[in-house]
């Protein structure tokens, strides 16, 4: 089952005094201004998942704190899926009633900070459920000999089942159907999981928590470098990952093992010397399975990678990611990965920053894989739609917030960061989605006679994608209006109303604005057939005559990927194959061949001319 992390909640942890903020299930950039809280947001997660690389210090402790409590919140959706509560025994945490209001788990880690230390007792973990008050206790907490005296009340019931007695899971949901009368009157309740029996739950759900591995940007420039250790740690504990259900039951047979001559110790030791031997118990720790493994990358020149150039450790970095990439599009992981990645375009060339992007983008589709960046790049914030942009912002009152409403967030990035656009852009190109802005892109920079025409790059043009649904309230919004900012728009041919607000830009003739629809479909239908075919290994000979209006992204679906289960996700992944690899190796001669050479040709021709103030209303063909 994958927990998708979907809410973080901040309290006192550091300059957050009360903070949340929602994450995209699969592609996240946290944007804003130097020391506004976006690594911090990173290093709260590492705490809270591993809290190995970075431990909690009593100076993280806010200094407008009115308690002394740290607490770190994460919010997951477990959709239908079962999950481990206890034991041995998988449930569905709907019907055990533990989802907050939101239908999320929530999970609440909190330290004690009034003795002036953290140490292991400080941490206490909680499930924050929307429980039903009949209970006092909640019934999760309960003994399975306590839940059977409940359940046995009811033996004079005609519907009373003995073999329920025998799971705990069983029991409860016996007990709920006895007693619980929709409507269930519930309130918000604090589960304590770190106590006694209570702790086998949270150790179970901790177990089933998406594997979290955070990529640092610093310049330690030592034997144990993070850029090229992480992930290479990386590689060890996903891999065990796969195996866990094996690992954990192998584990646990060494603990009895090991637990039962530690017994058998203290009874010799009893013979001995019985008062002695009363106050000894035996205590098995063990440690993560993957600190028996190291994994390394070694050249040839005897140079340690960790002592090369900072571009090439994030080089390997990036490698990483792309091994990653192409994994995932034929094998899932059995648990949630979160990648967290600060600034990943640092010490990079742009073509590689764009690269890094797509290659995240293009993991963050498969359904086991969540991305989280942080970014103060003005060309890598303008490479992904708003709706991926976690912008930090500060409020009236001093405290850092995160703004979710997408005109707003527009608004105050361009206010704040100056990415939309930036000071030396004089036009903008807006489309509909990333892929769009990947194809485009990709053409214009690999085809020399395009490139010869206008350098997107050079002249600073960026490529806004403004994710679909929303061009229509972007464009009605006109936020650039008092500006001298030339807009541009390019929209598909698939959509009725784009091609209505296309009309209405184009009939207004306001000298600001400009737009035009593709004569195909969309972007995927300007690739050649064959082009496809060899990418992806089939042969598609009987679309050839509609290959121009065909829905490419959802035909490619029905017959690639079939791994995937999810038909939406791998046609995103199709989607972002194409505009990203697949449309870098495009030529003017294939584009030709397929008879949209002239076309593509126009578009630039118009982009440089209203670009450079000669564009002429006629020129336009639509």
């Amino acid at each position: 089952m994958h927990m998708i992390l979907k809410k973080v909640k901040l309290q006192n942890f550091r300059g957050f005094k009360n903070f949340e903020v929602d994450f995209d299930a699969d592609f996240n950039v946290i944007i804003g201004k130097n020391d506004i809280g976006k690594s911090t947001i990173l290093e709260a997660l590492e705490i809270f998942f591993n809290s190995e690389k970075i431990k909690l210090e009593i100076e993280d402790l806010c200094v407008y704190a009115k308690e002394p409590i740290i607490s770190i919140i994460c919010c997951f959706d477990v959709g239908d899926g079962t999950i481990l509560i206890d034991t041995t025994n998988y449930t569905n945490c709907r019907d055990e009633f533990l989802l907050n209001k939101e239908g999320l788990l929530e999970i609440k880690k909190s330290w004690d900070c009034s003795s002036g230390s953290i140490t292991k007792n400080s941490l206490k973990t909680y499930i924050v459920a929307y429980y039903p008050t009949r209970y006092a206790k909640p019934l999760v907490l309960e003994k399975i000999s306590s839940l059977q005296k409940m359940y046995d009340k009811y033996k004079d019931d005609p519907t009373y089942i003995p073999e329920k007695c025998s799971i705990s899971a069983e029991l409860r949901r016996a007990i709920y159907s006895k007693e619980l009368v929709p409507p269930i009157e519930c309130s918000t309740t604090d589960i304590y999981t770190s106590k006694d029996d209570a702790k086998n739950i949270g150790d179970s759900l901790s177990r089933q928590f998406p594997q979290y591995f955070l990529f640092e940007s610093d310049r330690k420039n030592t034997d144990k470098d993070s850029e090229i250790q992480d992930p290479l740690k990386a590689v060890t504990k996903t891999v065990l990952a796969e195996m866990d259900v094996e690992i954990e039951k192998l584990q646990q047979k060494v603990k009895e093992h090991v637990e039962e001559i530690g017994h058998r110790t203290i009874q010799k030791l009893a013979e001995l010397d019985g008062a002695v031997a009363k106050d000894i118990k035996p205590v098995v720790s063990l440690k993560p399975i993957y600190s028996s493994f190291n994994f390394d990358l070694v050249s040839d020149n005897g140079i340690p990678l960790n002592k090369r150039g900072s571009g090439v450790r994030r080089l390997v970095l990036l490698s990483y990611f792309r091994a990653e990439a192409e994994k995932a599009i034929v094998q899932e992981s059995n648990r949630q990965l979160i990648y967290a990645i600060e600034e990943p375009e640092t010490s990079q060339h742009l073509d590689y920053q764009r690269m890094i992007f797509e290659t995240l983008n293009e993991l963050s589709l498969s359904p086991s894989h969540q991305i989280i960046v942080t970014s103060h790049t003005p060309e890598i914030a303008k490479l992904v739609g708003l709706k991926q942009l976690i912008f930090l912002m500060r409020s009236e009152n001093g405290d850092v917030i995160a703004e979710n409403d997408e005109h707003k967030k527009a608004k105050y990035i361009t206010a704040d960061l100056g990415i939309l656009p930036y000071a030396a852009t004089k036009t903008i190109i807006c489309v509909e989605g990333p892929n769009d802005v990947n194809f485009l892109f990709n053409l214009n920079q690999n085809i020399p006679e395009l490139k010869s025409i206008i350098d997107l790059q050079e002249e600073h043009i960026p490529l806004i994608p403004i994710q679909g649904g929303r061009l229509v309230d972007w464009i009605n919004q006109d936020s650039f209006k008092l500006s001298n900012l030339k807009e541009i728009y390019i929209t598909d041919n698939d959509v009725e109303k784009y091609l209505d607000l296309i009309q209405e830009i184009d009939a207004a003739q306001d000298g600001r604005r400009f737009g035009w629809s593709t004569q195909r479909r969309e972007m995927e239908n300007y690739f050649p057939r064959e082009l496809v075919e060899k990418e992806f290994g089939i042969i598609l000979d009987k679309y050839k005559e509609d290959w121009y209006q065909l829905d490419v992204p959802k035909l490619l679906a029905g017959v690639c990927m079939q791994n995937i289960d999810n038909i939406d996700k791998r046609e995103q992944i199709i989607k972002s194959r194409l505009n990203g690899s697949l449309s870098k190796k495009v030529s003017k001669e294939d584009l030709e061949r397929i008879g949209v050479w002239e076309e593509i040709e126009t578009w630039f021709k118009k982009i440089k001319s209203i670009d450079d103030g000669t564009y002429a209303k006629k020129s336009i063909e639509n």
